[in-house]
């Protein structure tokens, strides 16, 4: 028995039965990515790709679980921050890692490498940040900025990367005429990424292209 095959297959079990990975939803860090992937999972597109590396997103969620932890050390916590709290819109639902109250701003974790770090934040990125910061606004918790944290996974505190900037209606509106646009899609988008991504971490990548998205940015479109 290889114990390192055996961490793999645990974790993908894991990682496969989270709450988040069975929600069938369009949630907040998914509006910008692929519109391909989004709108499968809209149709009822069933899973295809078993073997997706899990593994950052393990580290990730362990990462969110200690800083909630560390915060909880703060004098006094309760009267500043709400710590990973999912919030509700007939439209739409978030688990939103930080609310400032102080502030009125709304903070997002991101756990990245040195390198992912480079051009953060990311449209994508932006998009579900202020989207949080309409679940909270919407839920008479009043959001005034919006930041996203990076957090290097092969760095030090020196090279958090932080970024800060007005809440916007005007971007929370551009992201829901994205979605709109792919709910009125008769076909499938075209992919948007290439398979050596895709394979890796596309809920929706078949390599036969049968079922799924082979990730080949040359593919016809599919009803």
């Amino acid at each position: 028995m290889n114990i390192a095959n055996e961490l793999v297959k645990a974790l993908q079990i894991t990682k496969n039965n989270d709450s988040r990975s069975l929600q069938k939803e369009i949630g907040p860090s998914e509006f910008g990515g692929c519109s391909r992937a989004t709108w499968y999972r809209l149709n009822g597109q069933s899973e295809t790709n078993s073997n997706k590396s899990v593994l950052a997103g393990v580290m990730g969620t362990a990462i969110h679980s200690y800083i909630k932890d560390a915060f909880r050390q703060l004098d006094p916590w309760e009267d500043r921050y709400l710590l990973e709290r999912e919030w509700k819109h007939p439209d739409l639902k978030g688990h939103v890692d930080l609310y400032d109250k102080q502030e009125k701003m709304v903070v997002d974790w991101k756990s990245k490498t040195k390198y992912g770090l480079k051009n953060f934040p990311s449209k994508q990125q932006i998009w579900q940040v202020q989207l949080y910061g309409f679940l909270l606004n919407y839920n008479q918790m009043p959001v005034e900025k919006v930041a996203l944290v990076g957090i290097p996974r092969d760095g030090s505190e020196q090279d958090i990367v932080y970024y800060v900037e007005e809440y916007n209606e005007h971007t929370v509106k551009q992201a829901f005429e994205w979605l709109d646009a792919i709910k009125n899609a008769q076909q499938a988008p075209l992919p948007e990424r290439n398979p050596s991504f895709c394979h890796r971490y596309c809920s929706f990548y078949d390599h036969t292209g049968e079922v799924g998205c082979t990730g080949d940015l040359t593919i016809k479109r599919r009803v």
